[in-house]
C-alpha cells in the first residue's frame, strides 16, 4: 500500500535508530519510511480484526446465517436463478 505521490506529507516522526533500521529492513524498494508505517498500521488493524472474529467465534456470540429470514431469502433467489442455466455455462 503506497502512498499517492500528491499525498501531502504533514508529520515528521521521530524514531529511535533500532526502530529506523527495523524500518529500513522491512522497507520494499521505492516505498518511503511513511509507506512502511501506513503498511504496518493496515496489518495491526487486520490482526485486530481476527482476533476480533475469533473471539466473537469463541464465545458463540453470533446469530448462524441459517437463522436469519433475510439471508434465507436471499439463498433461495439465489439458488432459483442459478437453476435456470445448465451447469458449467458461463454467467453473463
Amino acid at each position: 500500500m503506497m502512498m499517492h505521490a500528491r499525498e501531502a506529507l504533514t508529520e515528521k516522526v521521530l524514531v529511535s535508530q533500532d526502530t529506523k533500521l527495523g524500518l529500513t529492513r522491512i522497507k520494499m524498494p521505492g516505498e518511503r519510511y511513511g509507506d512502511v508505517i501506513a503498511r504496518l498500521v493496515q496489518a495491526q488493524k487486520r490482526s485486530e480484526f481476527i482476533a476480533h472474529l475469533d473471539a466473537v467465534a469463541r464465545a458463540g456470540d453470533f446469530v448462524p446465517l441459517d437463522n436469519d429470514p433475510e439471508y434465507a431469502e436471499i439463498k433461495r433467489e439465489a439458488s432459483r436463478a442459478g437453476n435456470h442455466r445448465s451447469k458449467g455455462t458461463p454467467v453473463r
